[in-house]
This record gives C-alpha cells, structure tokens and sequence, in this order.
C-alpha cells in the first residue's frame, strides 16, 4: 500500500510528459528546419528528464525510501509545468 503514491506519481509525470511530447510534434507541422531542431531537442530533453526521474525514483524504491522516490517522481511534472507558464507566456 506504500507503493500507491510514488507510483501513482511515476504515472502522473508519464502522462504529462507524453502530453507535452504530442504537443510539441503537433506545433512542428508548420516550422522551419531551424525550429524542427529545437523542437526534436526539447521532446527530447523531456523524454531523458522523465526517464532519468524514473529510474531514480525506482532506484529510491528498492533502497525503502518512499518519500523521496515521491519527491523524484514528482520533479519532472514541476519542471515542465515551469517551462510551460515560463515559455508560454
């Protein structure tokens, strides 16, 4: 039952990364070379952050401390979020 959380975090930034990823790839549909670059650089930079946060998190699991795999999971739902009212606005 202690696994709920940190997982259900895990879950949660999974899913707002693919949402960013698909949004990303539908904005490209119009943009020059030079932009398609920096757009293949940021899906990817948020596939890797979530990747990387994942592992972590999974690595704090196994060692039994589960507030800071929550922590882990959590950080790059606050990244991201942070980049979009950042660039956003």
């Amino acid at each position: 039952m202690k696994y709920v959380l940190p997982i259900g975090a895990m879950l949660l930034s999974g899913f707002l990364t693919l949402m960013l990823v698909v949004f990303t790839v539908a904005g490209m549909a119009n943009a020059r070379p030079e932009q398609l670059r920096t757009l293949e650089l940021w899906v990817g930079g948020f596939i890797l952050v979530y990747v990387g946060s994942l592992v972590a998190s999974i690595v704090l699991l196994r060692k039994g401390r589960v507030g800071n795999a929550i922590l882990v999971a959590l950080a790059p739902t606050m990244v991201m979020c942070l980049l979009v009212l950042v660039v956003g606005m």
